[in-house]
């Protein structure tokens, strides 16, 4: 290992060379000039003195020769180090400045490729930078805009929000050399080298997802313009239809309670029922379209349950009873006993997971189950219901479990071995339940048969208060025409019917009459407000009730609603009081039944009605002494 002279000892052995170096050259000069002095007084000393000058001075030349080399000696290993040290500083900035270089060719030439423009600006406005798209896209050079304000011209011009606070997005229409183009322009602040502030912008040419985004929109709006025409459409079929089944249904209502015999009977029976499932088809189809239109309302109302589920397998006892099949229901004690939510609703889905479960059971039973589900509720205010189907029946295959809840989807075994049905059923009730933040599952029975489960939320709620009606549409009847207008009979009554169809008017002047009252019919709005009008001028007798059609010419249901009402208001006369006003209409929408009470209606039938429907409505309303005596003859 070579051993290196201490810097401190290399600088104390330099100053002593250099100081005995001028020491001797010194003295050597003196001796010189003394010599060459004396020589001329006495020879042989100054020429003696010379020489010895000269000998110092010659050895004061050695070692300033020899100090130098000296030095360098002594150096030689940190000269050499440092020497390498500074040669490989100078290569690494020699590669630095390179790739500096060549960085910049580089960004400089990933700028340029980009197909987005890219801009810089000083705070000021000033270009300072822009790539060849840009340049390109505006037909300008480099050297002539940059320094300058310049800037395209601007069509037009959106806001939107950035990617983050510090970025604002601007959407500009701008006229390039390819024409009119959208550009999305992203405008950040960044830090020179310096420190000053430049804007960056980045604009993006969007025009191709502007038009797609334009067409999306136009066949957006188209959509929604083309179902609601849909909807109106329905609608009107709707009430056009529903209007003619009114008539027929209830006439055939009346049919069967009149002396038939047996076969006579038979085919009444079936053309009801072939009615009924006819109009079953369009509730269903109605149904379907408000879901898929996302006009599907649900009532809140409060309703007893126990006496729902009870309802309805009173109404569904006759036709499992045809086929000799048992209906078994069981209610948790859990349950509560009145709750707040859509029955008509509810009915729908019980009714229909019944109707499939005796439609496909030909032996055995039908069990119903209704307790508290073991997943919580959505809503932590609400309660979850389980209603539980279960059948004897054939059951379903494997591969239709998958498609029992799409859209006129059936089963091919069960279509084999019965095909009535639309395959809407379960996808609507399936739809309900889900709107009512639920579900309804299938599964295989635990022998054979099948398990239909339905999971909705209802709310908790104590008893409503006793009422005269609510204004909620009527479930259509089913058979028992003949029971119902037997009943007990009801005091002499007065019914104002305002219908503009004759035949519906006929069927419900029939019923009042088999009823026990008498019926005077008008056939539009006008004319219902005419005969009110006399009634408060003591020109007729009063009515006990109006039975008022909402869709009739010149005057409608509603405005003559609103019209009556406002002659009772003005009149104050505390022996007449305005009769109730109850809504008869085929349109199946929710938002007719709110006009009909924000009108002022007191209830509402929904069309078609039978003998059932409408006696019912009457004994809730009409039964009372007439509330003013016959005018003097």
């Amino acid at each position: 290992m070579d051993m290196q002279p201490s810097p401190g000892g290399n600088r104390r052995a330099t100053w002593t060379w250099r100081v005995c170096a001028s020491t001797a050259a010194i003295i050597g000069t003196l001796l010189l000039v003394l010599g060459l002095v004396s020589s001329a007084v006495t020879f042989d000393s100054g020429l003696t003195a010379a020489f010895v000058g000269v000998a110092v001075l010659t050895a004061a030349a050695i070692l300033s020769v020899t100090l130098p080399w000296k030095l360098w000696r002594q150096k030689t290993p940190v000269a050499q180090r440092d020497t390498r040290r500074a040669d490989d500083d100078i290569e690494d900035l020699k590669d630095a400045h390179w790739r500096l270089s060549d960085n910049a060719v580089r960004y400089r030439q990933f700028l340029d490729s980009q197909r987005d423009f890219i801009v810089r600006r000083a705070k000021d406005g000033r270009l300072v930078f822009a790539n060849t798209a840009f340049l390109e896209a505006f037909g300008v050079r480099s050297e002539d805009i940059l320094g300058s304000r310049f800037r395209p011209h601007i069509l037009r011009s959106e806001s939107t929000a950035g990617m983050s606070a510090t970025n604002l997005r601007t959407i500009e229409l701008l006229p390039t050399r390819r024409g009119k183009r959208w550009i999305a322009w992203d405008e950040t602040e960044v830090l020179t080298q310096d420190g000053a502030i430049e804007i960056q912008s980045v604009g993006r040419d969007i025009t191709v997802e502007r038009e797609i985004e334009e067409r999306l929109r136009g066949a957006c709006d188209r959509a929604e313009t083309a179902n609601r025409e849909k909807s109106r459409f329905l609608a009107a079929m709707s009430h056009e239809i529903r209007t003619p089944m009114n008539g027929i249904i209830g006439m055939i209502s009346l049919l069967r309670d009149t002396q038939l015999d047996p076969e006579q009977r038979t085919y009444a029976r079936v053309a009801e029922d072939s009615a009924r499932a006819l109009l079953g088809l369009i509730d269903g189809i109605l149904d379907l379209s408000k879901i898929e239109a996302g006009k599907f309302e649900l009532a809140n109302e409060i309703f007893s349950l126990r006496n729902c589920m009870t309802q309805m397998m009173q109404l569904m006892a006759p036709d499992a009873a045809a086929k000799k099949l048992t209906l078994n229901l069981a209610i948790s004690d859990a349950v509560p006993e009145w709750v707040r939510g859509d029955e008509i609703r509810l009915r729908q889905i019980i009714l229909n997971l019944l109707s499939n479960a005796i439609k496909f059971t030909d032996t055995g039973g039908i069990s119903v189950g209704i307790s508290i589900a073991n997943d919580p509720p959505a809503n932590p205010d609400a309660v979850r219901i389980a209603i539980e189907v279960a059948d004897s029946g054939i059951g379903f295959s494997p591969d239709a479990a998958r498609r029992l809840f799409n859209e006129f989807e059936q089963d091919a075994s069960a279509m084999n071995r019965n095909p009535a049905g639309t395959g809407l059923g379960l996808a609507i009730s399936k739809r309900i339940a889900q709107a009512m933040s639920g579900d309804i599952v299938a599964s295989a029975g635990p022998d054979k048969g099948a398990v239909f489960t339905a999971r909705v939320e209802l709310h908790a709620a104590g008893a409503p208060p006793l009422t005269a009606g609510s204004l909620v549409p009527e479930e259509s009847g089913r058979d028992g025409s003949e029971t119902a207008l037997r009943r007990a009979p009801c005091p002499p009554f007065r019914v104002l019917v305002a219908e503009d169809n004759q035949i519906n008017a006929l069927l419900a002047c029939k019923i009042i009459e088999r009823a026990g009252g008498t019926a005077t019919v008008v056939e539009d709005g006008r004319s219902a407000i005419t005969v009110m009008w006399e009634v408060l001028e003591r020109k007729r007798p009063a009515f006990d009730l109006v039975l008022m059609d909402v869709l009739m010419p010149e005057i409608d249901g509603i405005m003559a609603t609103k019209s009556i009402k406002a002659l009772y208001r003005e009149r104050k006369d505390a022996a007449l009081s305005c009769p109730p006003i109850i809504a008869l209409t085929a349109n199946a929408f929710a938002e007719d039944r709110d006009r009909c009470r924000a009108a002022g209606m007191d209830d509402y039938l929904a069309k078609p009605f039978d003998a059932r429907n409408l006696h019912d409505l009457l004994l809730r309303w009409a039964p009372q002494p007439l509330r003013a005596a016959p005018p003097a003859a």
